[in-house]
């Protein structure tokens, strides 16, 4: 009866290890078609902030009014998660389109805009990413200058105030190049694997007495040596095609 071959985890590290050129290559080539795209075509984006504080106190003269309050944590995420939502509305986005002048509209700034509370606080991050960092810190700072009374118009008694103006950034923040590298040095590490372990896998030779019997229950009655010599140095036997026509011709007499 035929038997199963078994997974042997040894022999599939041995013949990874035997073929580790071919890990190193792949890895290297993945590697660095990896960074040449990234480095080549791939646009640079710069990245801008403001920092805008939830305030709920609005003061009145000489008397402090409640307005809108967070009581408790839970409350003050859900102001901040409100009025970041308002930020993105296309009301308020048509104004900093306006205060901005930059040829973009409500839906192109809120395709590069993104908003996150601070650390689970009543203080919110509002980013504008763009390819020319002038443009991008310009949008920024157009949010900070309309969002504060576009706010008051739509939340009764809700006030914020601006904590840090967005300044032009020195870097880009996206692509990572060196990241970007990294996923693809371990890819290209990972197919080789994948190609040397399904190499093995579906490899049905016959090369050991073990394999032999997998497929045959008749027992070995013996094993003929590999007489082959990789050190030509060492002793041992060679054969070699004689070369007839050679031969001949050096035994033809000069004329």
């Amino acid at each position: 009866m035929e038997k199963t071959r078994e997974i042997n985890l040894s022999e599939l590290f041995s013949a990874v290890l035997q073929k580790i050129w071919l890990v190193i290559l792949l890895a290297v080539v993945v590697g660095g078609a990896f960074y040449f795209r990234t480095k080549n075509f791939v646009t640079p984006l710069y990245r801008s902030s403001v920092t805008i504080y939830v305030n709920n106190l609005v003061q009145t003269g000489d008397n402090v009014v409640t307005g809108v309050t967070a009581t408790n944590l839970a409350t003050s995420q859900q102001l901040v998660k409100t009025y970041i939502e308002i930020l993105k509305s296309d009301t308020v986005l048509r104004e900093v389109a306006k205060q901005a002048d930059v040829g973009m509209g409500a839906s192109a700034i809120r395709s590069r805009m993104s908003a996150a509370a601070q650390n689970e606080t009543e203080v919110f991050k509002v980013y504008i990413s763009h390819a020319d960092p002038n443009v991008a810190a310009k949008i920024a700072n157009a949010i900070a200058d309309v969002a504060p009374g576009e706010i008051a118009k739509i939340v009764e008694g809700s006030s914020t105030k601006i904590i840090d103006r967005a300044k032009v950034a020195g870097a880009p923040y996206s692509p990572n190049i060196s990241e970007k590298t990294t996923i693809g040095v371990v890819l290209g590490a990972v197919i080789a694997i994948c190609i040397i372990v399904l190499q093995t896998l579906l490899d049905v030779r016959v090369k050991t007495e073990e394999d032999l019997a997998l497929i045959s229950s008749a027992p070995v009655l013996g094993m003929i040596p590999d007489l082959a010599m990789d050190n030509k140095n060492q002793s041992g036997y060679e054969y070699t095609a004689k070369d007839t026509k050679k031969e001949v011709a050096e035994n033809e007499p000069v004329q």
